[in-house]
């Protein structure tokens, strides 16, 4: 059986963005949080047009930039949104082209049911992980996700890999985080056994000038409207 992957968009030639290479950042349609600063809300608001590809237009796409690839170590990234929901798709896409030479990283938030997970974690290289936030409160506040899901799909990535196939970063956000929180997720992350791990700030993506739809804006606002409420009190 053949699948499709549906597509917002393929960010080509990645230099130096994610790690020390060379890669095509493959967008994938679909998310399972809603996150209140998303800076790619079109993934699940279904505010542009998405494009569909089968593994070997997907590889066609890509095919052209195999010398960058090989000459630096990278590949292709598989980000969303949620890639891990395509995850049939990527599964064939890796076995059919892994004779490429190319890495194979994931980019995933990791609040997908575990089999999602199974599937795909002997054939990835290298997986980045969108922490959020460890706090059980904060993380479904701002994501409207499941943390327990999360952490245990964490803890068994780390326990079937390794630390030092995985880079975690950690977000500094906007009105959530307002003194040492990010500096904590580290810790209780340390804690757990992980060595890579990056602290960055949050951009609020109406801060950058991107138009975002009004799903999008709304679920920013009801965010903001609960922390306001919480300081009030």
């Amino acid at each position: 059986m053949s699948f499709k992957i549906d597509l917002t968009g393929i960010s080509k030639l990645r230099t130096y963005t994610d790690d020390n290479s060379v890669s095509s950042l493959v967008v994938s349609k679909g998310c399972s949080l809603k996150c209140a600063y998303c800076i790619n809300p079109e993934t699940w608001d279904n505010s542009t047009k998405t494009k569909k590809f089968n593994a070997e237009e997907l590889y066609n796409e890509l095919k052209k930039y195999n010398i960058y690839y090989l000459a630096t170590g990278g590949g292709v990234i598989f980000g969303g949104g949620e890639p891990l929901l395509h995850h049939s798709f990527i599964k064939e896409f890796i076995e059919k082209y892994k004779h490429t030479g190319w890495k194979f990283t994931l980019e995933t938030c990791l609040n997908v049911k575990k089999e999602y997970l199974e599937e795909l974690i002997n054939l990835i290289d290298f997986f980045i992980v969108d922490i959020k936030d460890m706090d059980k409160n904060r993380y479904e506040l701002y994501t409207k996700g499941d943390y327990d899901l999360f952490i245990s799909n964490l803890k068994y990535l780390l326990k079937n890999v390794g630390f030092d196939k995985i880079l975690l970063r950690v977000p500094i956000i906007p009105k959530l985080h307002t003194s040492n929180e990010a500096e904590d997720n580290c810790k209780k992350l340390k804690d757990m056994g992980f060595k890579n791990i990056e602290i960055f700030k949050y951009i609020d993506p109406e801060k950058i000038n991107k138009e975002i739809s009004n799903i999008a804006k709304l679920n920013k606002k009801y965010f903001l409207n609960y922390i306001q409420s919480v300081e009030k009190e």
